[in-house]
């Protein structure tokens, strides 16, 4: 028995329809995920030029000099009349074409619905995070969803209809080629009747191939950064992952190669799946995408070898693209100053701290997957010392907030630097955030720190000493219950 020419051709002819919905449904998702790229941009632009322009004329105020409460009203003025002068500018006026359109109507109807749609993420987002446990408050840039219903609604409008097309592919072909399980069926049996023949013609070889416009078409449903499937739960991997095994139940022989047939496939057909989303649809900061990311290459790295090029190429992607996010973001370091009198200075800090804190915590989900020394890099020397920490020291007058934030820093490295299940020796490269807790102990020891009372102390410096026990740091953690005279346990 031989491969015949009819199945052949009947491959051949199907070919540039699979690649054209592959190529389709990669496009659909790069839009999905450039929409939500591009709003957020829009969003930066529009917050950021305002509040950095209002920023620069209050610190040319205030300079070096000591600051007064007449200077405080005179930077006050001069940051409310720059955020003045900048929303003039950005106020489009009504510009009309030669067939009297106006071309800057839209621009102005997707500023205010961006405004809009800011306004509601806040006070959503500021409900959320509300909670009674203040060691546990989230700050609002943490807890982010940009993609809208409407974006969501046309995605899956035009993923049926690909999926609906793709299901007619091999409804023209004869019976014994329309279906994976016919195909298997027709070459376990030949297998099974004439292995000689079987293993001269190297099928073992060629049944990757002949299998995978079937597997290709299946994975069109696989969205790696929005669902948890497994392979076993697709219809392609429970057909195949017995093929040609003996029908004694006995395993394969040791130089069978059909044993390792899923595993190619997953590394030929899979893998440049999941790739592809890495490098043109991830969003680094949205957490759900991320861990559905971390498990799709878990799952893949169970069937390809670690000698895979493929799999080394993903995996380069995974850390060039978490090293952009990090260098792409910013995070102010302007002073308790700049932030009381420059209009919404405060709330935009506040939310590029918590984006920062998000991808901390989103790079932190590669723990298992990035060698230890890359996190570090990432999240530590990159992310940590050289954004977090400085907006944090730069907020350090005002405790109440700079113990919430430090919280939810620490928050954001529990599992591979800090909480309970961490072991062994700490590392050296955490020495200045927990030289940073300290000071903040030194500074709520402080009695005239402005805003704190006697009561609050205690409860700030139970905080405090939690976050030392979750890097554990004991011997700090008792010296802040003894200088503030906490009398619970660690």
């Amino acid at each position: 028995m031989m491969v015949d020419v009819l199945f052949t051709l009947c491959f051949q002819d199907k070919a540039p329809y699979i690649e054209e919905l592959e190529e389709q449904m990669q496009k659909l998702h790069e839009e999905r995920a450039s929409a939500i790229l591009v709003r957020r941009a829009a969003d930066n632009d529009d917050e950021m030029v305002e509040v950095e322009a209002a920023v620069n004329a209050a610190t040319s105020v205030f300079g070096q000099k000591v600051i007064s409460a007449e200077m405080i009203t005179a930077a006050t003025s001069a940051a409310q009349a720059a955020s003045a002068a900048v929303r003039e500018q950005t106020n489009l006026a009504v510009k009309l074409d030669e067939f009297g359109r106006d071309i800057n109507l839209q621009k102005r109807m997707d500023m205010t619905r961006r405004a809009e749609r800011r306004k509601a993420r806040f006070d959503s987002k500021r409900i959320l995070s509300m909670e009674v446990d203040s060691s546990n408050q989230r700050i609002e840039g943490e807890l982010s969803s940009d993609e809208s219903d409407s974006e969501s609604t046309a995605y899956q409008h035009h993923r049926k209809l690909l999926l609906q097309t793709a299901d007619q592919i091999f409804s023209d072909a004869s019976e014994e080629y329309s279906q994976l399980s016919a195909v298997k069926e027709r070459f376990e049996k030949w297998k099974k009747d004439y292995s000689s023949s079987y293993r001269d013609a190297y099928m073992a070889l060629s049944v990757p191939a002949i299998f995978s416009p079937y597997v290709r078409l299946e994975l069109l449903k696989w969205d790696p950064l929005h669902e948890d499937v497994d392979f076993f739960d697709m219809k392609w991997h429970s057909l195949l992952f017995d093929y040609g095994v003996p029908n004694d139940g006995s395993d394969f022989v040791s130089d069978d190669a059909d044993s390792n047939l899923v595993p190619e496939l997953v590394e030929k057909v899979a893998l440049p799946i999941l790739h592809h989303e890495i490098v043109h649809c991830w969003d680094m900061l949205s957490t759900r995408e991320t861990k559905n990311a971390v498990t799709a290459t878990v799952l893949v790295t169970n069937y390809v070898p670690t000698s895979s090029e493929a799999l080394s190429d993903l995996l380069v992607a995974i850390r060039t693209h978490l090293a952009d996010a990090v260098a792409n973001l910013t995070v102010p370091t302007w002073s308790p100053h700049i932030l009381k009198v420059v209009p919404n200075a405060a709330r935009v800090a506040a939310y590029r701290f918590g984006m920062s804190v998000r991808l901390m915590r989103n790079i932190c989900l590669w723990k298992e997957i990035l060698a230890l020394p890359v996190l570090e890099k990432l999240v530590l020397d990159e992310l940590l010392y050289g954004k977090v920490l400085p907006h944090v020291r730069s907020i350090t007058a005002n405790v109440h907030d700079a113990i919430t934030r430090t919280e939810r820093v620490i928050a954001s490295l529990s599992g591979v630097w800090a909480g309970p299940n961490v072991t062994g020796e700490r590392s050296r490269k955490l020495q200045p955030l927990v030289d940073y807790v300290l000071l903040l102990g030194k500074t709520l020891e402080k009695k005239h720190v402005i805003g704190i009372t006697e009561s609050e102390t205690g409860g700030l410096a139970r905080r405090l000493k939690k976050m030392l026990v979750e890097l554990n740091e004991y011997d700090n953690a008792r010296d802040i219950a003894r200088t503030f005279h906490l009398k619970e346990a660690l």
